[in-house]
Parts: structure tokens; C-alpha cells; sequence
């Protein structure tokens, strides 16, 4: 059977879980090395002589990696690939329809700034 694991090549990741809401920004909690599938698609933009960069980045996670979270729970933790960081903006699920099994998560993702948790502030 394939799934979009079996279709693209798994490359390693980190799942940020982040402390949103507080006055340093979103702070770092906890990080957990993981394997999925990332797909970025940016470019570059120009307006009234200001460079806009712009990406769409999605992430097709393994369902049973975050079975200890809600769909609304993973929505603002990060995710960091290649050194950059991302904030999760959608979750949705990859339910195989003839089976009803969920194949994967598909994070949505958004370039972000993440702090890293110090008591030293």
C-alpha cells in the first residue's frame, strides 16, 4: 500500500512543544527529534522597493508520534527543518477513506521566531 511515506523520502525534523503568551515570545519547552515528510514552496516578492519573502511549507508527521496531543493542541508549537523554525498554523487529517485509517497529520507551517526557555530572564 502506499502512503506519503512510502511516495517522498523521510527527512529528520524537531517538534518544538513552545510556552505561548508570555512577554519573551514563544519560548521553547521541549524538543523531540522526529522523521517526515517536509515539502517547501517559497519565493521571493517585491513591493514599493520592500523584499517580501514568502513561503507555504507543509509537514506530513506520523499520527502516532503525537497521539498524547489534540489537533488543537499541536496548532502554534514549532517545528524546526534544516535550522529554520516553523509555527504550526493547520492540522488536518490524512484519513485513508477505504479504510478510515489516518495515514498522517499535514502541518501546516509558517517561518517563525523561537525563543529558547532560560531562567536567566
Amino acid at each position: 500500500m502506499t502512503t506519503v511515506f512510502t511516495a517522498f523520502k523521510e527527512v529528520p525534523y524537531t517538534f518544538i512543544e513552545l510556552t505561548r503568551g508570555t512577554v519573551y515570545g514563544n519560548r521553547i519547552k521541549s524538543e523531540t527529534e522526529l522523521m517526515g515528510v517536509f515539502k517547501l514552496r517559497s519565493s521571493d516578492g517585491q513591493m514599493q522597493n520592500i523584499e517580501n519573502w514568502q513561503s507555504s511549507a507543509t509537514l506530513h508527521a506520523h499520527p502516532e508520534d503525537y497521539k498524547a496531543y489534540s489537533t488543537a493542541d499541536l496548532v502554534g508549537q514549532g517545528v524546526r527543518v534544516d535550522g529554520i523554525d516553523y509555527q504550526i498554523t493547520n492540522v488536518t487529517d490524512g484519513r485513508n477513506f477505504s479504510t478510515g485509517v489516518t495515514e498522517h497529520l499535514t502541518f501546516t507551517l509558517e517561518r517563525a521566531e523561537l525563543v529558547e526557555n532560560s531562567d536567566a530572564n
